[in-house]
């Protein structure tokens, strides 16, 4: 009730003046004792890519860190460390969210007054909202506060969570400026590297070359969101506001672009995906169109039914989304202490119909065919047969994903951009545990299952779908507003 009660006064009162919260280094150290026990018991393939020495060496270093401070601790501090600790797992569900006090602090930072592109392992400026609005645009950043560019990478990323070994999907969500408490450059910055409110840049200049220097007073999120959307036209939540799915024909009849960008449904602009689908490939084969571009850029994932709908409509033989299901356990009781979100009667999943079968202690398997996503569903009828051509990022995560890695499975798909952010073998995702440190209220969503895909081929472990062509932007591109990828794939309808 307390922290309902908080959470009605922040919403109440948004200028409340936000300080660093504090707590005490035995707190803080009980929050870490506790995230080892919830990551070891719940996730179900916590040493899938890092050994039981590996964690143990991670969590021994977070609670050094801890004693070799005073008496109190900066709450941000060690959500820095939970967010490390968190990324060794190499699980791109696994969320590290801040809340409450906490949250409010990181949303009052000052941050850049600029928005970062990620090119071969490089960060150049875009979006320049600066005093100079402008002149920063396309510039390759060197040092930020006396670090290297290379240097603030490395360090960002050991702090995020994404699946595998997969760098792409990490390059995409440092570029994110929406979900700011738990993604994003400013965020990752913070957390990982400087707190500092002012930033002293060096910079080559893009065209010139020069390396030049400059010092930029951070600004607050919204002011560069306002500064974006009047000088530049760059709506940081656009990506919540465009309608998905999209379908158009070309004037030539020569192909279809099939545009999911993403994998939830908003009532409030988005068509129905069932009938959008089902008009749309009924179109494809009443007008014979040869060629289909279906991108799945951006989509960061959500509904399994929209996954299993567009591979019914692309593969012309029965098909099903997952060969088993496993679970880490069925009874979390012992961590009901720090379990929120789920009534203390859903514990314990029930199991009455025996659908989770016991594989060993720490996991179970799904017993028989139970559940649509473990039954073969037919194809639909307008079935594409043409050539397909599927758009891919490091984005293309979860659901999304897998829908990709089931195309790569059973059609011959030409991909195209670059690796995409889920495991090829199958995810985890789905249901959640989630969890909050009693301390620092920092909130940790755990999923306790594992989803093998169907048809699984021989795949390099901890990969996604590897393109077939893989694109490369420049900054020039970049700044021109390319669009590489349904550039080439253009050339290669055209040169089929």
């Amino acid at each position: 009730m307390r922290i309902q009660k908080l959470a009605i006064l922040l919403l109440i009162c948004p200028l409340y003046s936000i300080g660093q919260l504090k707590i005490t280094k035995e707190e803080a150290k009980e929050d870490i004792v506790w995230l080892e026990k919830a990551l070891e018991y719940v996730h179900p393939r916590i040493y899938k890519y890092n050994t039981k020495k590996s964690f143990d060496s991670i969590f021994g270093k977070a609670h050094k860190k801890i004693e070799a401070s005073n008496n109190s601790i900066l709450a941000i501090d060690v959500l820095s460390e939970v967010s490390k600790i968190n990324a060794h797992v190499n699980c791109g569900h696994l969320y590290t969210i801040p809340q409450f006090e906490l949250e409010q602090e990181i949303l009052a930072k000052k941050v850049m007054p600029f928005h970062v592109k990620i090119l071969q392992d490089e960060i150049f400026i875009i979006n320049d909202c600066s005093d100079a609005a402008g002149k920063l645009n396309g510039a390759k950043l060197l040092t930020v506060n006396g670090k290297s560019s290379a240097t603030i990478l490395q360090e960002m990323k050991e702090g995020i969570a994404t699946d595998g070994y997969i760098d792409t999907r990490k390059n995409r969500l440092i570029e994110h400026y929406f979900s700011t408490t738990y993604y994003g450059f400013d965020l990752y910055y913070y957390l990982h590297v400087d707190r500092s409110q002012t930033f002293q840049i060096e910079y080559e200049e893009h065209g010139s070359k020069e390396i030049k220097k400059v010092t930029l007073s951070g600004i607050s999120s919204s002011d560069r969101a306002n500064i974006l959307l009047k000088k530049y036209h760059v709506d940081e939540r656009i990506w919540f506001k465009t309608p998905s799915p999209r379908f158009e024909i070309s004037d030539s009849n020569r192909y279809a672009l099939l545009t999911v960008s993403r994998s939830f449904y908003n009532a409030k602009i988005d068509p129905d995906f069932d009938e959008l689908l089902d008009d749309a490939f009924r179109q494809l084969k009443e007008r014979k169109i040869p060629n289909l571009i279906l991108d799945l850029r951006n989509n960061g994932g959500g509904s399994e039914h929209q996954q299993m709908e567009l591979i019914s409509y692309l593969y012309d033989k029965p098909f099903k989304l997952y060969d088993n299901i496993y679970l880490s356990h069925l009874d979390y009781r012992p961590l009901k202490s720090i379990i929120i979100e789920r009534d203390s009667v859903d514990l314990v999943f029930n199991n009455d119909d025996e659908y989770m079968r016991k594989f060993s202690n720490d996991l179970w398997v799904s017993n028989y065919r139970y559940g649509k996503n473990l039954q073969l569903q037919p194809p639909k009828k307008n079935v594409f047969k043409g050539n397909l051509y599927v758009l891919i990022n490091g984005t293309t995560f979860s659901s999304a994903g897998d829908l990709a890695s089931d195309i790569r499975k059973t059609t011959d798909a030409v991909f195209i951009g670059e690796e995409s952010g889920g495991t090829f073998e199958g995810p985890t995702g789905g249901a959640n545990i989630v969890v909050q440190l009693p301390n620092s209220k920092i909130m940790v969503r755990i999923s306790p299952n594992i989803q093998m895909g169907y048809m699984y081929s021989k795949h390099p472990i901890g990969r996604g779908v590897i393109p077939d062509h893989k694109i490369v932007y420049s900054i020039d591109d970049v700044l021109r507003n390319e669009d590489l990828e349904l550039k080439k794939v253009l050339q290669l309808i055209e040169n089929n």
